[in-house]
């Protein structure tokens, strides 16, 4: 929101399990303790007039005065909830897909945890690990003002972040577990246990990535399809960088893909990912040539029912995706539409 520096996600080595979880059976409270997050950031948005909101960027809709006043009133209340609450907002929708894909493990959800414990207390059964379960996550601390959410919070039920990065996905007994990403790298890591052959540091995701041994994952935050509206975040948005992204579309293939609430800079969604089977082609070599040899190509399935619509379109231009009316007699006949 501002250019206070970002807390680091790094991975450490601890482990554990955390309290058994809540039955789905538990009361949800429904009060403004159980989405504070979402309910401050709509009571901004609320204040603001259509044309504001659908064309803030726009420089013939809204004069210079007017976006500087609302860019320094968003930041403002923005920062604040990022270090109170969280870097992106859940509503309804996101923990109805979150409980469908239960039980999830995070990493890299920091201090407050507050995906984490939204989840919990919508009766999602959720593990999370942060390198600082203290301060992680936080782009400022300590300042007068903040209303950190605390263990215990909300509904009653507590919840515990433990210790741990990349490295705990090495267990198991969290393969059958659903990985959750939010906001995975707003800052990369920089430990030497996550330095590549090349001296380059890896990403939180990217690192999850090759540590993760199950099958779906759920992304939250800006995705190179997203379009970010920042010129200097594109084409890869602000919360995962190019290595994740590159390995997450190239490993596994996405099954939903939905819209979150944002501020007016922003494109959030939530995205769930399944990893893809693969299928190899081997192209024999010719026997006649000594330097010739076999060929392999590599293929992934995606069952039709996995198949995300390739048709899309923006508002303006929807009508040309439909139809015609009535289905066209056939003919035998061909003739050049020009």
């Amino acid at each position: 929101m501002g250019g206070k520096k970002r807390s680091r996600k790094e991975n450490l080595s601890e482990s554990g399990d955390s309290k058994s979880p809540p039955s789905k059976k538990q009361h949800v409270n429904k009060g403004s303790d159980f989405n504070p997050l979402w309910i401050e950031q709509s009571k901004f948005l609320d204040s603001l007039s259509e044309l504001e909101k659908n064309y803030f960027f726009d420089e013939k809709n809204v004069n210079t005065e007017r976006r500087a006043a609302l860019w320094t009133e968003q930041a403002d209340l923005g920062e604040r909830l990022i270090r109170d609450y969280a870097w992106s907002t859940p509503d309804d929708r996101a923990l109805r897909v979150l409980r469908h894909f239960s039980p999830l493990i995070e990493i890299g959800c920091g201090s407050n945890a507050y995906w984490c414990r939204m989840m919990t207390q919508a009766g999602v059964d959720v593990i999370g690990f942060d390198k600082d379960p203290k301060q992680g996550g936080k782009i400022t601390v300590n300042q007068k003002g903040s209303r950190t959410l605390h263990a215990g919070s909300g509904d009653g039920h507590s919840f515990r972040v433990q210790k741990g990065g990349p490295e705990v996905l090495q267990n198991p007994k969290y393969a059958k577990r659903t990985l959750f990403l939010c906001y995975p790298d707003e800052n990369v890591l920089e430990t030497d246990g996550n330095i590549d052959d090349g001296g380059q540091t890896k990403s939180l995701g990217a690192a999850c990535l090759e540590q993760f041994q199950g099958d779906t994952i759920i992304h939250v935050g800006e995705l190179f399809s997203d379009s970010s509206l920042s010129i200097d975040q594109a084409p890869w948005g602000r919360s995962s960088s190019s290595e994740f992204q590159q390995l997450l579309a190239s490993d596994y293939h996405c099954l939903l893909h939905m819209r979150l609430p944002n501020w007016l800079h922003t494109r959030d969604s939530i995205s769930v990912w399944r990893r893809s089977r693969t299928c190899s082609l081997v192209f024999a070599a010719e026997e006649d040539d000594e330097d010739d040899e076999d060929e392999e190509y590599h293929y992934r399935h995606i069952p039709p029912e996995e198949m995300l619509p390739v048709d899309r379109a923006a508002p303006c231009l929807a009508h040309l995706l439909r139809g015609p009316t009535h289905k066209p007699e056939q003919s035998n006949d061909y003739s050049s539409p020009w």
